[in-house]
């Protein structure tokens, strides 16, 4: 079956004006706010892929996480255009640390920065204009021409980062799918992916795509075509030290070298069509149950114990109060929504997870997944962590509890972890002992995905 393919480059580097804002996301602490400075450029690119049966969009942006409401906003602002078919689109964020801040939930820049009403209000503007970009950039790209291509899938490696866990997994693996032109055989685009949180400059007031937009930048001037980088299950994967601007591009060029040397060798399989969608959303389970009134009065006393004993300047003092208007509101989430996707093409499964995923659920998938499998992450949304059971059981004895969300009580956030600063009330269902039961986190997400990538 044919394939064509349009694609699209937007440089959307937040600037004032028409950006209200230019408050930067990724690090907690004091206030972090950009005031024109740029190292490497932020992007967001659109691929449009025809099989014949109408368009599929994947859309790609440089920025550090996309909360809940923003992805559906930008989604429904696009489902009408792909046949108001949910699978046929996907958004994967680089996961940069060094870009605006967009959204006002999840995380939350008040307990990251304390901010005030005023700043959180301009990201709320910010957000909007991001919104309306992101859209229009879709439109643009579906209202291409385009062109007829074939698309090639291969697999090479590179180690440019290790695991912060201490877990064995050091996902190394590059991921790439490239489009040559029917008329010509000529190369058209490069689409490629490794899993690596793209933290590689540190903690500065720069605007900067990091390591996947040197890598960008080294492929497309060797190669003459546009480049897209998809992150994968990067949860618990860390660039190698140091952290500097430096280091940006000396990780970048390891990987964009090794993607270059992929594609001017041999030994790609064929992807053909026709392209099957699918996209489900998850409920994970908390480790109370928020329905129980029982339940709910803990966690108010909980985190009315940390307004009595915690200084306002402490994360976890603005964390209490955000659960505590919670309460007395709308009231606690009592799941935790993950969308899944997958493309299924001849040659290659893409199989994409919202959220910051631990690379465990990368390896159990590949392991039991027969031909190809390209898995990413930080997709649609970015609430959050999933770990798997063995991480979550051991709460603050591995990197103070970060990856799990909770430290010493499994019924509440633990201070200074990612449910603290994203913020949510509990962290993820697991088993206490053993290997994960039946309803807990690890087994909810693996059940459902060997689901889908067995339709």
């Amino acid at each position: 079956m044919p394939i064509s393919m349009s694609v699209k480059t937007l440089d959307y580097t937040p600037a004032y004006p028409p950006y209200p804002s230019l408050w930067m996301a990724g690090y907690g602490g004091a206030p972090r706010g950009n005031q024109g400075l740029v190292d490497r450029r932020l992007r967001a690119q659109c691929i449009v892929i025809d099989d014949g049966a109408g368009p599929k969009v994947m859309l790609r942006i440089d920025v550090v996480s996309i909360p809940r409401y923003v992805h559906q906003a930008i989604r429904s602002g696009v489902t009408p255009l792909v046949d108001d078919h949910d699978g046929n689109f996907l958004i994967i964020c680089s996961h940069t640390h060094s870009g605006p801040f967009i959204g006002t939930t999840r995380p939350n820049p008040y307990v990251m920065m304390s901010l005030t009403p005023a700043d959180v209000s301009a990201i709320e503007d910010t957000t909007d204009v991001f919104i309306a970009q992101m859209i229009e950039l879709v439109e643009q790209t579906l209202a291409m021409a385009r062109t007829q291509v074939t698309l090639w899938y291969k697999e090479g490696n590179a180690s440019i980062g290790y695991n912060r866990t201490g877990e064995p997994n050091v996902l190394s693996t590059i991921n790439a799918l490239i489009a040559r032109r029917t008329s010509d055989n000529g190369l058209h685009t490069v689409l490629f992916g490794y899993a690596c949180h793209a933290v590689a400059r540190g903690n500065d007031r720069y605007f900067c795509s990091d390591f996947p937009g040197a890598a960008t930048d080294v492929i497309s001037n060797a190669l003459g075509v546009q480049a897209l980088f998809f992150q994968g299950a990067a949860g618990d994967q860390e660039p190698n030290d140091p952290h500097s601007p430096g280091q940006v591009t000396n990780l970048g060029t390891i990987l964009g070298n090794a993607v270059v040397a992929m594609v001017n060798s041999g030994g790609w399989t064929a992807v053909t069509g026709p392209i099957s969608t699918y996209y489900e959303e998850l409920s994970l389970p908390l480790t109370v149950d928020l329905g129980d009134p029982a339940a709910v009065i803990r966690a108010r006393n909980s985190y009315s114990d940390r307004l009595d004993n915690l200084p306002p300047s402490d994360f976890a003092y603005r964390h209490a109060e955000v659960m505590l208007e919670e309460i007395a509101g709308v009231g606690l989430p009592r799941v935790f929504p993950m969308p899944i996707q997958r493309w299924k093409m001849g040659g290659l499964n893409i199989f994409a997870m919202s959220h910051e995923v631990l690379s465990e659920y990368a390896v159990k998938l590949r392991n039991q997944t027969p031909g190809n499998l390209w898995v990413m992450a930080y997709a649609n949304e970015t609430e959050g962590y999933v770990a798997a059971n063995g991480i979550l059981q051991d709460g603050g004895a591995v990197r103070w509890g970060y990856e799990a969300g909770w430290i010493d009580n499994p019924e509440i956030s633990g201070e200074a972890t990612w449910t603290t600063f994203y913020p949510w009330p509990a962290p993820l269902k697991f088993s206490p002992s053993g290997p994960a039961a039946p309803g807990t986190t690890e087994r909810v997400v693996l059940d459902a995905s060997t689901a889908m990538l067995n339709l």
